[in-house]
């Protein structure tokens, strides 16, 4: 804080320079008796109300700061250091609307005041504006270029601004300045760890414990890179080190709960969000986290309350309405299971896309073939034409101006202009079929339901096929449902498929319906398992599927809807399923996406595999925890050709 005290009579300015060194040196006791002594010859003394102030806030009496410094500056309203302090002490009291203009005073009167200019910027980015921020440290830096907090600041905020490099910069320019600067190490392992250099990020984190081992900030940043790396363990080490340190500390409860969570701590993970959520009760990242626990443990009626708790507290925290649904539909609400997946999708839709999220600002020529193709195949039913025509040929000019990339980089970015163009139509409900509940079931009434189970059990541990699976109103309903919505805006896989999930437009009532009947139709396989996830992929003609995977479920349901003509290799196109189960102790990232460490598995455990070729209204019934993947496709041409498949996950892993 800054602390000048200007000039005044000369007992009182000899006093005021005593109390100064003491100040100075962290002697508070001896200069706020000092700063009191004056006040008792002059009680209207602007600087020793100010300093006054500026100890009571160094004592953590931010109320009784405000009140001193606010009357030091109604008597003197040209003080500059008076105002940048209120400025901090109303941001310690979360007043930040009112710090804001404190600041602006200050640099009003003192336009070179870097300390005003940096502070802030502080309170610009705890309130989300980030450009505002880095315009306030920028001008710090500018009048003082060796400003090591301004030039640490400034990195967090290009960080939280995705411009990492920048980032990265500005966090080593102040550490060449001071290298033992807490902060900046921390600032610039943030920003390492959002480029992916993890090893680096974890040596920045590091130091800055070494430099601050009491700080409960760099122990949790600590333990979130290693929640990343799967050293759930050392994550926990670390978030319960913060938390000793700082035992009010909320994200590292919060933290703590998520690493729990992934060890399958249950209860542990329980333990650690109700705690949070005693510190905030408001959290609707606590309360859906705490959801996401009940939901796993089969606790829906738990699961639902908390994300009713989480939509209350945070109505804007979309991603609890989607949770909501699932558990919803697990009660078999599935009416206000819909309901709830509408309102995610409104509250999508509601929010205008912003070019600086990096969810648009990129795209990939799968993605934009596929929605030029559907937008000439919504044209050519007759029904608006003209609109999905005019949408079409926005797209195909835009295609025909990219320059695509060849080899590994698939993902082109847009730049602002271009992505305007198709802001009003790219991932957006542009055209919904109607896909309601079928009379009766969903299912065929061809299936030999016991002919099934027994080849489920039979082909340990857990497979079977079968044909029909859904009856024929129900699959022509679905695949007008699939091909007509634009629900398709999963797009960021290099091998060019698209996804559809349910939170983001595949949740209507046959889907939900066709999974319902699948538990009562098979009991004996789905037993109590409920539909936790479900998602459909959409391919083009030749492109490379899904690699070897296991996933986080009990039962898993494959099926195909494009029609058999479309397949040009009736012996393939399916999937193949490995009979061999994903280890109970590997994590998530290990089974579900790291290759290596799967074929060495597989290699090292063959026990053969099955080869299930496509077939329109097939379906393979399987054990989650069987390694599979995509077969080799090779469809014909055409967006009515292009192959879709459904998957539904059912119950937890370890069931």
């Amino acid at each position: 804080m800054s602390n000048e005290p200007g000039t005044g009579e000369v007992d009182i300015q000899s006093a005021l320079e005593s109390a100064l060194r003491h100040h100075g040196i962290g002697e508070l006791p001896e200069a706020e008796k000092i700063y009191r002594q004056v006040l008792q010859n002059d009680p209207d003394n602007p600087f020793a109300l100010h300093l006054l102030g500026v100890v009571a806030h160094q004592f953590g009496d931010h109320q009784r700061a405000g009140d001193l410094i606010e009357k030091a500056v109604a008597i003197k309203p040209d003080y500059a250091d008076a105002y940048c302090n209120l400025g901090l002490v109303y941001k310690n009291l979360n007043k930040l609307d009112e710090a804001i203009p404190c600041y602006r005073r200050a640099i009003e009167l003192k336009p070179d005041f870097a300390q005003a200019h940096n502070n802030l910027g502080n309170v610009l980015q705890s309130m989300q504006s980030l450009d505002a921020a880095e315009a306030s440290y920028e001008q710090a830096i500018a009048y003082n270029p060796g400003y090591v907090s301004a030039l640490c600041n400034l990195g967090l905020v290009l960080k939280n601004l995705g411009r990492l490099e920048e980032a990265v910069a500005r966090c080593r320019q102040a550490l060449a300045i001071d290298n033992g600067y807490v902060d900046a190490h921390g600032n610039l392992g943030l920003a390492l760890q959002e480029q992916g250099k993890l090893d680096t990020a974890r040596v920045s984190f590091q130091t800055a414990i070494d430099l601050a081992p009491d700080d409960a900030d760099g122990h949790n940043n600590l333990g979130n890179l290693y929640q990343e790396l799967e050293r759930l363990e050392d994550a926990v080490g670390c978030y319960e080190r913060a938390i000793a340190l700082s035992p009010e500390f909320f994200d590292a409860h919060n933290n703590l709960g998520n690493a729990f969570y992934e060890l399958e701590r249950f209860d542990d993970a329980i333990a650690s969000y109700q705690t949070a959520l005693d510190l905030n009760p408001d959290s609707a990242d606590a309360l859906n986290n705490l959801g996401l626990t009940y939901q796993y443990m089969g606790w829906f009626e738990e699961a639902v309350a908390s994300y009713d708790k989480a939509v209350l507290a945070a109505p804007d925290y979309i991603n609890s309405y989607s949770n909501l649904g699932i558990a919803l539909n697990a009660l078999g609400r599935r009416d206000e299971a819909l309901a709830r997946f509408g309102e995610y999708n409104k509250r999508t839709q509601a929010a205008a896309p912003d070019f600086n999220d990096d969810r648009y600002q990129v795209i990939s020529k799968a993605k934009i073939d596929h929605d030029i193709e559907q937008f000439r195949y919504l044209e050519s039913l007759g029904r608006n034409p003209e609109r999905f025509g005019a949408i079409a040929r926005i797209y195909e000019e835009l295609r025909d101006e990219i320059k695509w990339p060849v080899g590994k980089q698939f993902l082109v970015p847009l730049d602002e202009a271009q992505w305007e163009r198709i802001a009003d139509y790219r991932n957006q409900p542009v055209n919904i079929a109607e896909a309601p509940e079928v009379p009766g079931s969903s299912l065929s009434v061809d299936i030999a339901v016991e002919e099934v189970t027994r080849r489920y059990f039979e082909n340990a541990p857990g497979v079977a096929f079968l044909d029909g699976i859904l009856s024929p109103i129900a699959l022509a309903s679905l695949r007008k449902f699939l091909l007509e919505s634009t629900i398709w805006s999963d797009f960021k896989y290099r091998r060019g498929y698209l996804g559809a999930f349910l939170k983001e437009g595949l949740a209507c009532p046959l889907i939900l319906q066709i999974a319902e009947d699948l538990r009562t139709t098979f009991p004996e396989i789905f037993k109590d398992h409920k539909l936790g996830q479900c998602w459909a992929y959409k391919y083009g003609s030749r492109l490379e599927g899904i690699d070897i995977h296991a996933d986080a479920a009990a039962v898993n349901v494959n099926f195909w809807i494009t029609p058999n003509t479309a397949n040009l290799n009736q012996e393939h196109g399916g999937l193949v399923v490995y009979k061999v189960e994903a280890p109970l102790d590997w994590r998530f990232r290990s089974f579900n996406t790291d290759q290596q460490r799967i074929r060495r598995f597989l290699a090292e455990n063959d026990s053969g595999r099955i080869v299930v070729p496509h077939a329109e209204n097939r379906a393979v019934l399987f054990n989650s925890d069987l390694f599979h993947e995509t077969d080799v496709i090779e469809f014909k041409p055409g967006y009515e050709n292009r192959r879709i498949n459904v998957t539904m996950l059912f119950g937890r892993r370890q069931d």
